[in-house]
């Protein structure tokens, strides 16, 4: 499993989070945790460096369903989340040493 620190740049301010992924028979699954809550995440390749996640973005106040593409470069990540006309730019990179992120499967 990959772990990458990502930080959605909403209206809000940056936040926090952790997106963790891995591939499951050509399919992507794991969690994006985010202000306290983990919300699963399903998707896809869609190209070599580039991916599309569908998943919610729980709250306090509200559960979103969203849509999130990334593109991976190295060890950064970087991207939009779309929710109906609302888009947010994502961020982040990778953890290494972490969890997951070690040298046989950090690379590519």
């Amino acid at each position: 499993m990959e772990q990458y620190k990502i930080v959605p740049e909403s209206q809000l301010g940056p936040r926090e989070g952790m997106l963790q992924l891995e591939e499951q028979n050509g399919a992507l699954k794991g969690t994006i945790t985010l202000l306290g809550y983990e919300n699963p995440v399903s998707g896809e390749w869609t190209g070599e460096h580039s991916l599309r996640l569908s998943h919610h973005l729980h709250t306090q106040i509200s559960d979103l369903p969203c849509v999130s593409v990334f593109e991976m470069g190295g060890n950064t990540i970087s991207g939009t989340l779309q929710n109906g006309r609302n888009v947010m730019k994502w961020h982040g990179e990778k953890e290494s040493g972490k969890k997951g992120g070690n040298a046989e499967n950090g690379g590519e």
